[in-house]
């Protein structure tokens, strides 16, 4: 459940990270590169995404809040 919200914000900064870091292989192609993506984006990956889910649930669960307390 995408909205407008800060989850739409992070689930494009992810999509932005990941088609830069793509088009960075063709200037950068290296052992260093390969050392970064294994000792940083492939755990900032996977975490990016955990955190944009969470922050879907927990706007999902301020806005049935909000209705409630309305």
């Amino acid at each position: 459940m995408e909205g407008g919200g800060n989850d739409a914000i992070m689930s494009k900064a992810l999509k932005d990270l990941q088609a830069h870091w793509e088009q960075s292989r063709t200037v950068w192609n290296d052992d260093a590169r390969n050392d970064f993506e294994r000792d940083h984006l492939s755990t900032l990956i996977p975490a990016m995404k955990t955190a944009t889910l969470a922050i879907q649930r927990i706007e999902e669960v301020l806005r049935r809040a909000r209705k409630e307390c309305s």
